[in-house]
């Protein structure tokens, strides 16, 4: 990306953004709720300083190469206001330009609390749909704020629900280098102009992730096996998990960001029998470091696209084991059975990424028309048992052979 381009898109970014933020204000936000988290502390966060940013969509981030500063949005230090060890997120949409909003309405809001009273520190990252509801909201147009893994549809169409996210942060010891600049900045009274907190790109990776699973029935009272796939189709989204490091080395899961897979590509995974099915898709991931007058603050690592690789893996570890009156249902006739909505499909681990930062990060998706799962079903194989609950609810769902109810 050349200089000019980045001069261009670094507007907004604010000097000395960072750490400088005042306390949160204790009243009630009147712009509409982005998110809601609490700590995990009984201190207090109304002497927290938080610092809230939006980053520019994958589309606009694709060309960084290492060593490039990464443009980002300063939002009013305002819009964070906190109870207790809980705190909220409200954003005015107004002030988050249209190209920080990417595909599907998703915009992606990275939280900073420092908190000095006890000397500790969290970084988050969240992704959020903007969403338009008439019946409410008038003061915003309309436009409101929801979880990517809630049901609702894109900014453009009416949401069907507003449900917003809600994230747990870990205060842990305030980075060596937070120190260091607030020393700095001491020292040096007010800084000069050019003293400014930035991100920057400095590496970025590769790693398969796990973003569904199958389990087709044993061959039961019959001599065959069941059959199950999955889609990923143009336009589906997975949440991916992202990681913080405050001196450079050990990492920590902290927020998800959802990447659209939109303008890419759609695959379908052809009908496999393998008791125990993990469907992967390879997500790329960008490596940043923030820093305020020079001084290293932190690390981070976030999705920013996936690359177009999907691949299966035949897991060795025996099919779950989910069968239940109330979680099952039996005797069903030929067809094909896909499922496209339900709870959202979760697994902690699913980013495998260890290699690089020695922790796994997790996974998340909708059932949607264009994210599917899907069994053939016969008469040889004709129930099917969600984890939870039953198939059409669940997150995960397996297929059982026939007159399986009859071992309950």
């Amino acid at each position: 990306m050349n200089a000019r381009k980045l001069a261009l898109l670094a507007v907004g970014g604010g000097l000395l953004a960072g750490l400088l933020n005042a306390p949160a204000a204790e009243a009630a936000a009147t712009a509409p709720v982005a998110f809601t988290g609490q700590a995990d502390t009984s201190t207090p966060l109304d002497r927290a300083q938080f610092t809230l940013r939006a980053d520019l969509p994958a589309t606009e981030t694709a060309g960084l190469a290492d060593g490039d500063q990464v443009p980002m949005l300063t939002l009013p230090a305002s819009s964070v206001t906190t109870s207790g060890n809980s705190f909220t997120v409200a954003v005015d949409p107004a002030d988050v330009p249209a190209r920080y909003v990417g595909s599907n309405g998703l915009v992606s809001l990275d939280l900073e609390i420092y908190d000095p009273v006890t000397d500790t520190y969290a970084w988050t990252t969240q992704s959020v749909r903007l969403t338009e509801q008439q019946s409410v909201a008038r003061s915003t147009g309309g436009r409101v704020w929801a979880d990517p893994l809630a049901a609702g549809r894109a900014f453009g169409a009416r949401a069907a629900v507003s449900r917003t996210p809600q994230v747990a942060v870990h205060l842990g010891k305030a980075p060596k280098g937070l120190k260091k600049y607030q020393a700095l900045k001491k020292k040096r009274g007010v800084l000069p102009q050019a003293d400014t907190c930035r991100t920057t790109k400095v590496g970025q990776s590769d790693a398969w992730a796990t973003i569904g699973e199958g389990y087709p029935a044993a061959p039961g009272f019959g001599k065959t096996r069941g059959q199950g796939w999955m889609t990923h189709s143009n336009g589906s989204e997975i949440t991916y998990g992202a990681a913080l490091s405050t001196e450079g080395t050990k990492w920590s899961a902290s927020g998800s960001s959802s990447v659209a897979n939109t303008k890419g590509f759609s695959f379908e995974w052809a009908p496999d029998s393998y008791p125990t099915i993990s469907y992967r898709t390879e997500v790329r991931y960008y490596k940043y470091a923030y820093d305020c007058g020079g001084v290293i603050i932190n690390r981070t690592l976030k999705a920013v696209s996936e690359t177009g690789g999907v691949k299966t893996i035949h897991t060795d570890s025996n099919p779950p084991y989910w069968l239940s009156r109330a979680k099952c249902t039996f005797d069903m006739p030929a067809g094909t059975w896909t499922k496209t909505t339900g709870s959202a499909y979760n697994n902690s681990g699913g980013v495998k990424i260890s290699s690089v930062i020695g922790i796994e990060l997790s996974t998340a998706r909708n059932y949607t028309k264009g994210s599917t799962l899907s069994y053939k079903m016969d008469a040889g194989h004709d129930s099917l048992c969600g984890n939870t609950d039953k198939p059409n609810y669940a997150s995960k769902v397996q297929q059982y052979y026939n007159r399986i109810q009859e071992e309950l």
